[in-house]
């Protein structure tokens, strides 16, 4: 597609080259100071533009031709490779106000979910603790657990530099964030630090 366009800014540079610019050289140098032409004589406009497009002239025309081919092309390039880095700003920018909104949203999320958070893990681990009964201690572990996968979770997020995300599920259009990598190594951190 963009190939395409390229082309057409060759076509147009070598048409303006050989219709307009070729032209306007023969007639330039046949007004200029070796030639004794007064340059209000448009009869001499005329047959200098007639005879621009003479088979005599075709190598001539070719040549401008090509020099407007080849400016063409050079603008054509430059047009291109500006509208790619347009749209790849703001993409860039798109890309950095969904950032910020979802950190925004994070810091909502965070202050009532660490709460709960807070109180579920802080009382899971007190009854740990305090409860005799070995029934009970797995589920209270399980518990304890889940709080601390909610806590590295929400860490995730908040610290989150770029969004990729994954399939949320194998036929559907939902995406979620990719935090895999993040989670298992804040949840191994957590689980060594609880070790000690």
């Amino acid at each position: 597609m963009h190939y395409g366009r390229l082309i057409w800014y060759g076509l147009a540079g070598a048409i303006i080259g050989y219709a307009l610019m070729h032209p306007f050289a023969m007639l330039a140098y046949i007004l200029g100071p070796q030639h004794p032409h007064s340059p209000l004589d448009v009869s001499l406009w005329g047959r200098q533009v007639r005879s621009a497009f003479s088979p005599e002239m075709l190598v001539m025309g070719g040549a401008f031709a090509l020099m407007g081919g080849a400016v063409g092309l050079s603008l054509g390039a430059w047009q291109l490779q500006r509208q790619r880095l347009v749209v790849e700003l703001l993409e860039s920018q798109r890309r950095l106000v969904a950032l910020e909104t979802l950190k925004s949203l994070m810091v909502t999320l965070a202050h009532h979910i660490r709460n709960a958070n807070l109180v579920i893990g802080g009382f899971s681990a007190r009854l740990l603790k305090s409860v005799p009964q070995a029934d009970f201690h797995d589920q209270l572990k399980r518990i304890l657990q889940a709080s601390w996968e909610i806590e590295a979770v929400i860490a995730s997020l908040q610290n989150l530099t770029e969004i990729s995300t994954i399939e949320y599920i194998t036929q559907g259009q939902a995406r979620m964030i990719d935090l895999k990598e993040e989670l298992e190594a804040r949840l191994a951190a957590v689980e060594k630090w609880n070790e000690l």
